[in-house]
């Protein structure tokens, strides 16, 4: 029998199928308009910009589908979805990992080392600051396993920042543009550490409902060193198929979606976060100097948007057992800290190779808002364990994430003023 009679015969009625198709239709919708010419120009604007880096849009549309309103997504049906969770969380991670070129990480200035290490060190600090002063208030009954992987996320979601700069200053001179450059590149720096963080903190650990379990270290380093070998077989492999192509982008495509697929089924085999596992597939490719493996960089970097959208979608619908009271309080927590510290860090450390622009430039905002690799480090325990805890801390983040795209610009709302000289230095 059509699963749609089934639906409607099961208590649902008409409006439950309506529910439904609205649901599919909303996500589609979204995910394909992520992709478009027209999206791409709409970016353009500042004030679109800074909506949709924060997911505004995408996370509105996943509470809507949520089973708290249109129930199209509800608490028996998540897990089957968590599959397409995998795959989405593998490309965002290769998307990551094809940053680590050696060539690129060889160049990367002095400056903006000590910039990351040192917004590291104050971000885990403020992170296990926020942790204990949450359980201290509000002490949680949960098991161990549920905790560390809780305080986990908390502490990631104050690490690193968006990379996009457009919302912040759409006009930029050629010092600007240089800072602006610092930004995106500490970004895809800060994101990379970041899953590097969760992967391994989470290496010991297998997710499942209920309190997470622990595995012996060799077995975990075992399967570590096996996912590192998979990785390079991944890149090696999609190096060779590639080349047995004609160069269509039809057949880049399934190429890519195979190799997403593949490393997003051995990182659940395994057991390891499909992020982990992205980012050191996405490593390998991105140090393979083979011009036919362009190819597939730009199909993945065509698909993020859509990936991106997707998992903001899930996020919006997953975080539906979170402690409304708590999750405002650790989002305002972690939005106001990032605002109060990050540009503070920034000035200090860069500001002074940048003494021809204003310190009111709204670049020295950019790092007070949370990335996107924060929710898709989330939403992992929050799908596996199915715990409030788990996703009360993904909504915090979902909030921190939303707050972030719109307070810099709040901030910094009055332009900045590049001194004469500054603009053509």
């Amino acid at each position: 029998m059509n699963p749609l009679l089934v639906l409607a015969e099961s208590g649902g009625g008409a409006t439950r199928v309506l529910a439904v198709f609205v649901g599919i239709a909303l996500v589609g919708i979204a995910a394909t308009f992520a992709t478009t010419r027209l999206y791409a120009r709409l970016q353009r604007r500042r004030w679109v910009a800074a909506f949709t880096a924060g997911g505004w849009f995408a996370m509105m549309t996943g509470i809507l589908i949520g089973p708290k309103v249109l129930a199209v997504v509800d608490q028996s049906g998540l897990q089957p979805l968590r599959p397409l969770l995998d795959i989405t969380l593998a490309w965002i991670g290769l998307i990551v990992g094809l940053q680590l070129r050696l060539v690129l990480v060889s160049a990367i200035p002095k400056g903006l080392v000590k910039w990351v290490r040192n917004d590291t060190g104050v971000s885990l600090l403020a992170g296990l600051a926020t942790v204990i002063a949450w359980w201290m208030i509000a002490p949680p009954d949960v098991g161990t396993g549920v905790l560390g992987i809780a305080a986990l996320g908390l502490v990631i979601a104050f690490m690193g920042w968006a990379p996009e700069t457009r919302s912040l200053r759409p006009s930029l001179t050629p010092r600007s543009g240089e800072l602006a450059q610092l930004v995106q590149a500490g970004g895809g720096l800060g994101a990379v550490l970041a899953i590097l963080t969760f992967g391994f903190g989470t290496l010991f650990v297998r997710f499942g409902p209920g309190d997470p379990s622990f595995v012996s270290p060799w077995i975990a380093l075992f399967e570590l060193t096996l996912s590192a070998v998979i990785a390079v077989l991944l890149g090696f492999g999609a190096k060779v198929l590639l080349r047995l192509t004609t160069g269509a982008p039809q057949e880049s495509l399934v190429v890519t979606l195979a190799l997403v697929l593949l490393g997003a089924g051995f990182a659940a085999a395994l057991g390891l976060s499909p992020l982990l596992n992205g980012l050191l597939t996405g490593a390998v490719i991105g140090n393979l100097r083979d011009p036919i493996l362009r190819d597939l960089e730009r199909a993945l970097q065509r698909g993020e948007p859509g990936m991106a959208v997707l998992m903001l979608i899930a996020s919006g619908s997953l975080a539906s057992d979170a402690d409304p009271v708590q999750a405002v309080v650790l989002g305002l927590s972690i939005a106001g800290l990032r605002l109060l510290l990050k540009p503070i860090i920034f000035k200090s450390t860069i500001g002074p190779d940048f003494k021809d622009l204003s310190v009111r430039d709204p670049l020295f905002l950019g790092p007070a808002r949370v990335p996107l690799v924060a929710i898709a480090v989330a939403i992992g325990p929050a799908a596996a364990t199915r715990d409030p805890l788990a996703d009360t801390v993904l909504a915090a983040v979902m909030i921190a994430m939303l707050l972030g795209a719109v307070l810099p610009g709040v901030a910094g709302r009055r332009p900045a003023r590049d001194p004469v000289g500054g603009a053509t230095t």
